[in-house]
């Protein structure tokens, strides 16, 4: 449905019907008028911040409610806060902390959208303490996964299994199910432990799996190969997949290529 369809069927339905909409949304949502104050807060988001109704936050400063400090105790100046930047929409690239009303910082991600031209803008937030353990806990679990990964690679060092699992790609790279989660699959890696070791050298494997296959399907095609056979002989089962990865790699098209080479 487009924008049009949007504003018809919200004028048929009311704005009693937008208001029930927003106070059963899940997601907490906040209003900061054209003055920094809170102008509206719906029900998640108080219970979020442990207010037990709206008339405690609405007129005051949202900032100073929100986050007036940060978590070390030291203030928060609102001309810092990305929050109230004006210009336009704005996602959080950091989690921000909010205070509850008994004090406790909440880390959440957020993001902001201005309503209309009326000077208000709309915040949406949700709490990321999940998340942030999760993140404290991948690199251990990381560190494990790796150790067990040069067990299986049979090596002595991070550096040998990553070599190990570069030949596995030279060998596999024609296969066109041969991905990233299979080349992990087969090392008892996740996907992101994979990626993880491959930076180490400045790399990753869906551009080493990409590059091995393009640099194969060059040499096909300087050697009279037609475009066709040279994208299958590769691994790639789509040829517009193949042209555009070939021209980002070369410069050229692939059949630019074969024509040079015929």
């Amino acid at each position: 449905m487009d924008d049009r369809a949007n504003e018809a069927a919200a004028g048929s339905m009311g704005p009693g019907v937008f208001a029930e909409m927003v106070a059963a949304a899940p997601v907490p949502l906040w209003v900061i008028g054209v003055d920094g104050a809170v102008a509206f807060a719906n029900p998640a988001a108080l219970a979020l911040l442990g207010y037990g109704s709206a008339a405690e936050v609405i007129g005051e400063s949202s900032h100073d409610t929100l986050h007036h400090r940060r978590p070390d105790g030291s203030d928060y100046p609102p001309q810092t806060c990305p929050i109230l930047d004006r210009a336009g929409s704005h996602e959080a690239g950091e989690p921000e902390w909010f205070l509850t009303r008994a004090g406790q910082a909440l880390p959440v991600t957020w993001t902001t959208r201005p309503l209309g031209s009326s000077g208000r803008r709309l915040l949406s937030f949700a709490e990321v303490s999940d998340s942030l353990a999760a993140n404290r806990r991948r690199p251990a679990e990381e560190g494990r996964a790796l150790r067990h990964a040069v067990d299986i690679a049979g090596v002595p060092s991070r550096r040998l299994a990553r070599e190990a699992m570069l030949r596995r790609v030279r060998e596999e790279f024609g296969d066109p199910d041969f991905t990233v989660a299979a080349l992990a699959s087969e090392f008892h890696l996740s996907v992101r432990s994979l990626q993880v070791l491959f930076a180490e050298a400045g790399i990753s494997p869906a551009a080493e799996i990409r590059r091995v296959r393009l640099e194969f399907a060059a040499d096909l095609l300087a050697g009279g190969s037609t475009v066709r056979h040279a994208a299958l002989a590769s691994g790639f089962t789509d040829p517009g997949t193949f042209a555009r990865a070939f021209r980002r790699q070369y410069g050229e098209s692939p059949s630019h290529q074969a024509r040079r080479a015929s």
